[in-house]
């Protein structure tokens, strides 16, 4: 029973990804989404630095004190010269997580999880990994209350857990997230799974990146005044915001819409621009082919041929684009499952299996 002021023990699962955040917690049975911010489940996996140098992810202040796709740079030793001060991608990942866990705690009456299960990038190596590790302890979770797994587990997890398998077949987790593009294949048995072969990334290289082939088109429609927009000035960088979101939310709608008005008005032209899905598919096709052999590759270290998969699941925001299932489905010849939360369903297998850790049943599946 839940009485008032008592919050019940309850399983975390964070996927931090390199564009947004999203969390997601496991309790009575019951897997689902946190909002991270009042209106969004996605928290932009931005974090911003205050003039003392300490690090926050509340949206205030310009680009120059912002720091964003860090997550690629982890394990890098250089720093990201921020606001004046000199970070590592471990600090901000660091600063990240805190954000994540505190947001997500204060929701349940300020009572933290009892597990959390926190995804990483399969193709991480060891080094990359105990970084990881670390940016975890940093950020208060003690060894044994913190689980790490690869996003494409997660992924595979959360689709097994809807539909058993028939058998120990392999699946093809092929995550088109925000910045990068991975390529994983994972062995399934009725107890666990794991990954198969040597899996691979593209990184630089994702919704982002799509973000900015739509705003480099944009570009061209204004003569260029786009192009000529300076973050450093903060007129130009309200601007710039603005072009950009109506980008993405543009990119978006027309996943599932023929044509959409991008809502920004381009500088110098004073109208807002129509866009249509044969543009957008004309832009971003390059991108898209380029991704394909990776998963090819993965397949064959793995020593698994396309027709032997028992499933290929496509995850990742960028997922929602009906060009990239079709050029999947094209070029394996199987079909291909979009899952019905794409974004999400990596933070709620990890979520499901913080709950199985919580509860004794173990990690399996």
């Amino acid at each position: 029973m839940h009485t008032r002021g008592v919050h019940l023990s309850y399983g975390l699962g964070l996927d931090l990804g390199t564009a947004f955040t999203a969390a997601a917690i496991h309790r009575a049975d019951l897997t689902q989404m946190v909002r991270l911010r009042s209106h969004s489940v996605l928290l932009p996996s931005v974090v911003r630095v205050a003039p003392d140098g300490s690090l926050t992810t509340a949206n205030t202040g310009g680009p120059e004190i912002a720091a964003h796709l860090f997550r690629r740079r982890l394990g890098d030793s250089t720093p990201i010269r921020l606001g004046g001060h000199d970070c590592t991608a471990g600090e901000l990942l660091t600063a990240l997580l805190v954000s994540a866990l505190g947001r997500v705690t204060a929701k349940h009456g300020g009572t933290p999880p009892g597990h959390v299960v926190v995804t990483f990038p399969a193709v991480w190596g060891p080094y990359r990994r105990e970084q990881f590790a670390e940016v975890t302890r940093r950020a208060g979770l003690a060894r044994g209350q913190v689980t790490l797994l690869a996003e494409a587990e997660a992924v595979t997890a959360w689709h097994l857990g809807h539909r058993p398998p028939a058998g120990p077949e392999p699946i093809a987790v092929y995550d088109a997230g925000g910045s990068t593009f991975d390529a994983t294949v994972i062995r399934t048995s009725p107890n666990s799974i794991g990954v198969l072969g040597v899996p691979e990334s593209l990184e630089w290289f994702g919704g982002v990146d799509l973000d900015d082939a739509v705003m480099a088109h944009l570009d061209l429609a204004s003569d260029g005044a786009v192009g000529l927009l300076d973050s450093g000035r903060p007129d130009d960088s309200a601007a710039l915001r603005q072009v950009r979101d109506a980008c993405v939310q543009a990119k978006e709608t027309l996943s599932t819409a023929r044509q959409v008005v991008v809502e920004a008005e381009l500088p110098g032209t004073g109208h807002r621009p129509t866009l249509d899905r044969d543009q957008l598919e004309q832009w971003i096709r390059p991108q898209l082919t380029a991704g394909l052999p990776a998963l090819r590759r993965v397949l064959d270290s793995a020593g698994v041929r396309a027709a032997d998969l028992g499933a290929v699941l496509l995850t990742g925001g960028t997922a929602r684009i009906p060009l990239v299932s079709a050029m999947l489905a094209e070029d394996l010849g199987r079909p291909v499952t979009v899952l019905a939360d794409p974004q999400y369903s990596a933070a709620l297998g990890a979520a499901a299996l913080a709950g199985r850790i919580i509860s004794g049943a173990g990690p399996g599946l």
